[in-house]
């Protein structure tokens, strides 16, 4: 994740040489959709905590800088809770499965 608009007063987390220090930034926009964080950014309203996937062509174009590089956001992990049984629904199966094919693997 990139800090990219502010975002409510969620907690921000970033490592340093101490550890994790969490910030709690203070704004007047909230958005729980990162489309929208990324266009009020992009308009110029303030700084963002997004991820990579959602701005990596903002930052190639120079729309979006990238603030703090040096101390970057810890990992963040993405779950997928589905029925129980070892053998799930095909529909459930072949979004987990794009997930992974997105996202990483880890299932």
């Amino acid at each position: 994740m990139h800090p990219a608009l502010m975002q409510g007063t969620e907690s921000w987390r970033f490592k340093d040489a101490d550890g994790v220090r969490v910030v709690h930034p203070q704004g007047r926009f909230k958005a729980d959709n990162g489309h929208a964080l990324v266009a009020a950014a992009l308009a110029g309203l303030g700084i963002a905590a997004l991820p990579d996937f959602l701005i990596e062509e903002h930052l190639a174009s120079g729309a979006l800088v990238s603030l703090l590089a040096e101390h970057p956001m810890p990992e963040a992990g993405l779950y997928v809770v589905r029925p129980p049984g070892s053998h799930p629904p095909r529909k459930v199966r072949a979004l987990t499965d794009i997930m992974v094919e997105k996202f990483g693997n880890g299932v």
